[in-house]
């Protein structure tokens, strides 16, 4: 817009031309601009254009941009970037929006200078409409792009950033509505945008958290405090990993939150770990306590002499240690392995089977175990389903129902069974291997229990016997004694008639033979004891030796009056064995059963052949031997309780000598008797030549 300088007022002091207003406005313009002609030729550039370029007055390039040489329109840039085709409609007269171009006006020859640029192209006409020059209005836009460029930059950084690390980003409304996308989170949960958005994101939290998670989120929304919180979140295969929650609340400059900014960090392992550690730790707390359990039952059964109180114990500590209502020890009895209860420990829920001790027959899952010599640990279900279970007594099928059944063997050092522990019914769940390890452990102590108590009770027995045979051997000793005396006496006065004297002397002959078969008796007994015996071995014939042994058994036999039976074997079996030996045995064997045999008994010799052995055997009518004396009576010092017709019993270590002279030989001899009063057969085995 242009003013006529005649039109000011007066006294003004305004002097300057039209055309100098107009050049100086064009000149000082903050904008670049630059005029073309209808042709493509620049013709005018202000001051702004020279430093938006770096093109000034008095340069090569502002004297070459002026030149006929170049033009706009076949500026090689402007074409690639078709702003050509721009500025020719404006030089056809429109005007015109340029876009940004890139342009370096050192393609041109001059100093490097680059900028990014949008320019208008304006249309000058005459009043006939004829465009007279056309005006380039360039604005510098580098700065800007460059500024949104690195904007563009750090969002990409963020974004890459948060997808490279394991949490997720989220956003939500200052009332804690989630309104924003969060790629991180869809990639994590699977949700679509629509399934998170608002607090469909709590779909996605384990339904055992998410109920404390919208509490604690609403909670914070509404105080502004920090959000922090863990919870479980369901991952795109439908598992559930931890996570730790955090969100932090921004400001506006008025101090009201604009929004909620926050994150999920994936703590699983982390949780995982502590959670392992900590049932490792509990189990390391029950493992030391069953330790010391364990110790302790040791102890106890170790101190235990008897075995009634190693089976009680072991129950006691076996119900305690492994949580059960039943614990029960059995023992084999021979050998059919027919269990003896021995020990029993019930809670109230057994009170009826407190008085419970029925004794196996062999049959039953006891039995199972104690033939194996291996530990069975079954459920309820297998329990019942065992074929063993159904043999283990009537009671069976009305035994209350058990969690589970556990049972060991005892077994000794020899590695015979002598019995089993076993424990059933838990108090919780069914038995583990570390339930039958501990009990295995347990049972191995006291099997070593009751092997040590059968010694101690084996050597206080044998202590008892030495003690009697002390007494016996005191009693056999002394009682020639006294008619030895008295006959001394006699022959000391000196007045004794002829038939006295001989009749004192006979006295003293026998009492000092009897005494000297004692002592004999003993010295046999120490030199077998102690090996110092040496057979004469030769070929014998089996009836030399019976009759050896029946001519000095002979006169016990008939001051008792029994009847001697000699059942003759006519083939004549032999035998490899030192005569005097053999005689020893079969005759210790006769007196035997002389003297326990009342007067006017019988006694039965005969000699049996096998395909390469034989044995003889010695049968009487006696008193027997009792079952708890039968599996001892060849051990030294025993022998049956004395009666007043047992005027002669000896010293009790016959058998014992029978028993090593015959081992001596390679051969057996054992005893039979149906108990007390039905009589006794030995019989003593030899390999035949």
């Amino acid at each position: 817009m242009s003013r006529d300088p005649t039109s000011l007022p007066s006294g003004s002091g305004y002097h300057a031309s039209p055309d100098t207003r107009y050049q100086e406005l064009f000149e000082q313009a903050p904008t670049s601009l630059q005029i073309l002609a209808p042709n493509g030729q620049t013709v005018r550039v202000n001051r702004a254009w020279e430093e938006l370029w770096h093109i000034h007055e008095g340069s090569a390039l502002k004297a070459f941009v002026f030149s006929t040489e170049y033009n706009v329109l076949t500026d090689a840039q402007l074409i690639t970037s078709g702003i050509v085709s721009y500025l020719k409609r404006a030089l056809a007269g429109e005007s015109v929006e340029i876009p940004a171009i890139h342009y370096d006006v050192g393609e041109l020859g001059g100093s490097e200078r680059s900028r990014w640029v949008t320019a208008r192209a304006h249309p000058i006409k005459d009043s006939d409409g004829t465009v007279l020059e056309v005006m380039l209005m360039h604005e510098d836009i580098t700065e800007r792009l460059a500024a949104e460029s690195a904007l563009r930059s750090r969002e990409q950084r963020f974004r890459s950033l948060v997808m490279a690390t394991s949490q997720t980003v989220w956003s939500t409304s200052p009332d804690g509505r989630v309104l924003e996308d969060s790629p991180s989170w869809r990639a994590v949960t699977g949700q679509s945008y629509d399934e998170w958005k608002e607090y469909g994101w709590l779909d996605a939290v384990h339904p055992d958290d998410r109920e404390n998670a919208k509490r604690v989120w609403l909670d914070c929304a509404a105080n502004r405090p920090v959000y922090e919180t863990a919870y479980r979140l369901r991952q795109v295969d439908g598992s559930y990993r931890w996570t730790a929650v955090k969100g932090v609340p921004i400001e506006d400059a008025d101090g009201s939150v604009r929004e909620w900014i926050g994150a999920n960090k994936d703590i699983h392992e982390m949780v995982t770990a502590q959670a392992e550690l900590s049932q490792r730790l509990e189990r390391e707390k029950r493992h030391s306590a069953l330790l010391s359990k364990v110790a302790q039952a040791s102890r106890t059964l170790s101190s235990a002499l008897s075995s009634q109180d190693i089976a009680e114990g072991l129950v006691s500590e076996v119900r305690d240690i492994l949580e059960v209502h039943q614990a029960v020890v059995s023992l084999t009895e021979g050998g059919n392995w027919a269990q003896a209860i021995n020990a029993v420990s019930l809670s109230d829920k057994y009170a009826g089977y407190r008085h419970y001790d029925a004794r196996t027959d062999g049959s039953g899952i006891y039995a199972e175990v104690c033939r194996t010599n291996r530990p069975l640990r079954l459920t309820h279900d297998e329990l019942v389903a065992h074929s063993a279970w159904k043999g283990f007594g009537a009671h069976a099928a009305h035994h209350p129902t058990m969690r589970g059944w556990l049972a060991v063997p005892l077994i000794d050092r020899k590695g015979n069974n002598i019995g089993l522990i076993q424990a059933s019914d838990r108090f919780e769940g069914d038995f583990t291997e570390e339930d039958e390890a501990i009990l295995v452990q347990l049972a191995s102590i006291a099997a070593n229990g009751f092997e040590n108590a059968r010694l101690y009770s084996s050597l206080q027995e044998q202590d008892r016997r030495k003690d009697e045979f002390l007494a016996m051997l005191a009693h056999e000793l002394r009682n020639p004694l006294a008619p030895i005396a008295s006959a001394a006496e006699l022959l000391k006065i000196g007045i004794a008639s002829e038939e006295r004297v001989r009749k004192s002397s006979e006295v003293i002959s026998r009492q000092v033979k009897h005494m000297t078969s004692l002592v004999d008796d003993l010295l046999d007994i120490s030199r077998v004891t102690r090996g110092l015996i040496q057979l004469e071995c030769v070929p014998l014939e089996v009836m030399a030796i019976v009759s050896g042994a029946v001519e000095q058994a002979r006169p016990l036999i008939e001051t008792r009056m029994h009847a001697l039976t000699v059942v003759p074997d006519p083939g004549g079996p032999r035998v490899m064995g030192d005569p005097n030996r053999l005689v020893q045995v079969l005759a210790n064997l006769l007196n035997n059963a002389a003297k326990y045999t009342p007067r006017g008994g019988q006694i039965v010799v005969w000699v049996e052949r096998g395909a390469q052995s034989v044995s003889i055997h010695v049968r009487d009518n006696g008193i027997g031997i009792g079952g708890a004396l039968l599996p001892h009576v060849f051990d030294l010092f025993t022998q049956a309780e004395r009666t007043p017709d047992r005027s002669q019993g000896g010293l009790g270590i016959g058998l014992a000598l029978v028993k090593n002279v015959v081992t001596l030989h390679g051969g057996t001899v054992t005893a039979h008797s149906d108990g007390a009063g039905m009589g006794s057969t030995f019989t003593v085995t030899l390999n035949t030549l």
